[in-house]
Formats: C-alpha cells, sequence, structure tokens
C-alpha cells in the first residue's frame, strides 16, 4: 500500500532523478527509497512516466505558431516596459527622468572633475615653473635708481661715502 507524499517530497524525488539534489539529499533519498516501498513506488512511476514521454512523438510548431507567439510576447514586453518608463517611483520621477538626470549628474561630475584638473594643473605650474618677470620684480628698485648708480665710478668711494657717515645724516633728514 502506497502512502501519500507531500508535494516537496515529490519535488525532492523528481529533483533526485534529475540529478539536481545536493549531497546530503541524494544520501536521504536513497535511504528512503532502501527502507520504503511506497517510495520506490514512486519513483518507478515517475521513471515509467519520463520513458513514455520520451516515446512521445515530438510535435513542431509551425512558422506562423512562432511568428505569432514571439510578436505576442514582443508587445507584452514592450506594453509592460512603457508601463515601467511611465510608472512613478522615488520621489514622484519617472523611469525615463530617472535615467536623464542621471546622465546630467554623470556629465556633471565629469566637468567639475575637469575644472578640477585644470586648476589644480595651473596651480601646480605656477609654482614650479618660474616667471620671467619675478627677478625684475625683486630688483625693482635698483633698476630705478640704475642711472645714479651708474654716475658712481668705483664701490671703494661708495664704502668711504658708508664710513664718513654721509648715508646716516641723509637718512636723519
Amino acid at each position: 500500500m502506497s502512502k501519500d507524499i507531500t508535494e516537496q517530497e515529490l519535488e525532492k524525488l523528481v529533483a533526485y532523478l534529475d540529478g539536481e539534489v545536493s549531497e546530503q539529499e541524494a544520501i536521504e533519498v536513497e535511504q528512503a527509497l532502501s527502507n520504503d516501498e511506497s517510495t520506490r513506488e514512486r519513483v518507478d512511476g515517475l521513471e515509467r512516466a519520463w520513458e513514455m514521454l520520451d516515446r512521445l512523438p515530438i510535435s513542431k510548431a509551425s512558422e506562423e505558431f512562432t511568428d505569432k507567439t514571439l510578436s505576442s510576447i514582443r508587445t507584452v514586453q514592450l506594453e509592460a516596459q512603457a508601463a515601467d518608463d511611465q510608472q512613478p517611483s522615488g520621489f514622484g520621477m519617472t523611469k525615463k527622468t530617472r535615467a536623464q538626470l542621471r546622465k546630467a549628474a554623470i556629465s556633471a561630475g565629469w566637468i567639475v572633475g575637469l575644472a578640477c584638473s585644470i586648476f589644480l594643473g595651473y596651480l601646480i605650474t605656477n609654482q614650479w615653473v618660474p616667471d620671467e618677470s619675478d627677478p625684475l620684480i625683486r630688483e625693482l628698485s635698483f633698476i630705478e635708481n640704475l642711472d645714479t648708480y651708474s654716475e658712481v665710478q668705483s664701490l671703494e668711494f661708495l664704502e668711504e661715502l658708508t664710513k664718513s657717515g654721509t648715508f646716516d645724516e641723509t637718512a636723519q633728514q
């Protein structure tokens, strides 16, 4: 007499016959097969049913049926995609709006990154590449008094003026 088995047990037996169970589940099924006559009858019945299904002639669908079926599937997919695109989700935005917003955010990110790179490059080159006008700016007071300094004939004369205190008197005035 065969006992009733649950839907889960039947699925497990089918998975066992298809080779889709884990090693532990296979051991459990094999123990059930060795201990339970009704389980063996179920498995034998399933194997016979599959053998008979394999003997049935395979009918082939017509081209028209295949085309209509594929066309229907495409239509359903497009309708579902259009409905999904129009369906508002997070923040009340449609999928299309979110996609456009995402593209804009990515573009803005690239622009900000590029601007930061340009600014950083400017700072780096401004620090490391010397400006040709810097020495002129440092020596500006000398250049402004170049005519006065060119009238002095020698450095010794300037040193004698310094020792005599002439520049001190001029500085106090």
